[in-house]
């Protein structure tokens, strides 16, 4: 059950030292893992995108993680170096600030795969909520700020259940009942199913665990518009 308030948050399994232990140690394994068979992919990655427009290959921004401490996010750059810190007052998939190339990149998350460093260097998780810029989190209520009590991921439930075509709201909500229920096996299922969704596209429709009929936005506003992934 999705709630607004749940003093019970941190009675989750996810808190217990042995669960963080283990959480951090198949993070550290999978991320090595994953940095060895993707790296020279990434790097093709950077010489296209140095090809296709020019500036540098990769993106860094501040962002907010665990008990809201900053860190660097690395990703694939995706817009055109001139547009960088410039907000639209919408964004569609023919924004004018994003590259050719960067087009695809987002489209099939590709661009997200240098956040394999941040998950060796204990930034991240491969699974929790997507790290928000300090700006929105200073917006964040009560109940939205319950979502720092673990570190962000690459992926999580939100990314698998209709991600950005969802209320900003209802994505938060999502991944408040993802701490509360957290198990190894869940994250397994979240990763099994964003690899299905990187294949499909989003969908409004996907719902692999039967949250949308629990989630309510009257409750859970933010004063701000989302402006990231």
């Amino acid at each position: 059950m999705i709630e607004d308030k749940d003093k019970c948050l941190t009675k989750s399994t996810l808190f217990f030292k042995g669960s963080l232990t283990l959480k951090r140690s198949i993070d550290l394994f999978s991320g090595l893992l994953g940095l060895l068979i993707c790296s020279p992919f990434i790097l093709l990655m950077a010489l296209l995108v140095r090809l296709d427009s020019p500036g540098n290959p990769f993106f860094t921004q501040v962002r907010v993680g665990k008990n809201g401490k900053h860190f660097i996010i690395f990703k694939m750059r995706t817009l055109y170096r001139e547009h960088f810190g410039i907000v639209p007052d919408e964004e569609g998939p023919c924004d004018y600030r994003i590259t050719r190339l960067g087009k695809y990149l987002r489209l099939s998350k590709l661009d997200e795969l240098p956040q394999l460093l941040n998950v060796i260097f204990g930034h991240m998780s491969l699974v929790g909520p997507r790290p928000d810029i300090p700006e929105q989190a200073c917006s964040y209520t009560p109940f939205q700020r319950q979502r720092l009590l673990i570190k962000p991921g690459l992926t999580g439930v939100a990314q698998i259940s209709g991600n950005t075509l969802l209320s900003w709201p209802d994505r938060i909500a999502l991944d408040i009942w993802y701490i509360k229920n957290w198990s190894c096996l869940l994250d397994f299922k979240i990763i099994l199913f964003t690899l299905l969704a990187i294949i499909k596209g989003e969908s409004l429709n996907a719902d692999p665990f039967g949250l949308h009929s629990q989630l309510a936005d009257k409750n859970k506003t933010v004063s701000v518009e989302r402006t990231t992934d």
